[in-house]
């Protein structure tokens, strides 16, 4: 069963944010902790975690040696080694050992603890050695990927990529390909911290095989576990989506030379008429010889939802717009005040937007 994915991906959030937070303000002057021999006998003696040990677990049992007339035992853990703050146990115990919780992984992270004595007669010992230790827990499993499911077609080119929770998983990491075996790789989201994430705009296309895995991370991304199974799905067909696409036909034949050349370009509508803004996203025209006239087929590309002017230049010097063709400004209010928008909405492509353009640069729209 799944567990809750917004409360799981809460509590991880408040131990990584906190993990940045004690790790980047404790004490960098650190006590290096003695080798076992040199624990001094009149104090407690430690036995576990091991000094400078790996703990896989985010909560070990601290153990040590039952001192002679100990009433008690006071412990502390913290990731300072000079203990003066971010003390994570300062408590009393009766017996010699003590379970821990809720640490946090990671290979830059060490927990410093010591053990002191409350005796019967009153009074105590001194501080135990300070021994230390880190955890780095096991890579977790693969997950299990669950949509789209394999092989599926007809599938949005938004997908939601949803997979089974991981035991000990911090973070997820999904890969997206067009090769089955991920030699080239088209999408690559890591640190992903819930086991599902809808797909970004403007990677995946329609009628598309698209090969997808994902793997889990935990100890701040230190231990890796295998990839899940490969699944692989086909996008819907129909028109590339958050793209214009038609045809530009030029009215005469006296085109600019090289390095100048012609470029489409999409502005929202709201900044029209352009006036130095770059455009959202352009198409270069490639001009060819067709059934006796000079056309240009073109398709914008990564377009957000919007509405857009289309329009035709060549250094910034407009020769056609979608709605008015080859109107000039001098004749016409068409290409300042009301020339043709295209709209795209939910990502949907708009395909045979097509107009008529000047080659002539002594023939400029406004």
């Amino acid at each position: 069963m799944k567990i809750n994915k917004t409360l799981t991906a809460l509590f991880t959030v408040f131990l990584i944010s906190a993990a940045f937070f004690l790790n980047s303000c404790k004490d960098e002057n650190n006590v290096e902790p003695p080798p076992i021999i040199n624990q001094n006998p009149n104090t407690p003696q430690l036995i576990e975690p091991a000094n400078n040990g790996i703990i896989n677990s985010f909560g070990p049992l601290l153990k040590w040696q039952p001192f002679e007339n100990a009433s008690g035992y006071l412990v502390q853990m913290s990731l300072d080694a000079n203990f003066l703050s971010h003390l994570y146990l300062d408590t009393v115990v009766t017996n010699t050992e003590l379970s821990s919780s809720n640490l946090l992984p990671g290979t830059n992270i060490y927990y410093y603890w010591r053990v002191m004595a409350n005796l019967q007669a009153g009074g105590s010992t001194g501080w135990s050695a300070i021994w230390r230790f880190q955890v780095i827990l096991t890579p977790p499993p693969a997950p299990l990927l669950l949509l789209p499911p394999n092989n599926a077609i007809d599938q949005s080119y938004l997908p939601l990529f949803d997979w089974s929770d991981a035991s000990t998983a911090q973070y997820y990491r999904l890969q997206v390909s067009e090769i089955p075996g991920f030699s080239s790789i088209l999408l690559d989201i890591p640190q992903i911290i819930n086991s599902q994430i809808q797909c970004p705009p403007f990677f995946l296309s329609t009628n598309t095989l698209y090969y997808w895995r994902v793997n889990a991370s935990n100890s701040n991304g230190l231990s890796v576990g295998d990839w899940s199974q490969v699944f692989s799905f086909r996008t819907i067909d129909g028109i590339t989506p958050y793209s214009i696409s038609g045809t530009i036909r030029f009215a005469d034949t006296n085109f600019v030379q090289p390095p100048a050349r012609y470029i489409i370009g999409a502005f929202p509508f709201s900044v029209w008429p352009p006036s130095g803004q770059i455009p959202n996203s352009v198409d270069t025209l490639d001009i060819k010889w067709e059934n006796n006239e000079y056309v240009a087929h073109y398709r914008i590309r990564n377009l957000s939802d919007d509405i857009y002017c289309i329009g035709v230049y060549s250094q910034f010097i407009f020769k056609g717009i979608y709605g008015c063709d080859t109107n000039r400004s001098i004749f016409s209010t068409c290409p300042l005040v009301s020339p043709g928008t295209v709209n795209i909405s939910g990502g949907i492509g708009v395909e045979n937007i097509n107009f008529l353009s000047w080659a002539d640069s002594s023939k400029n729209i406004f």
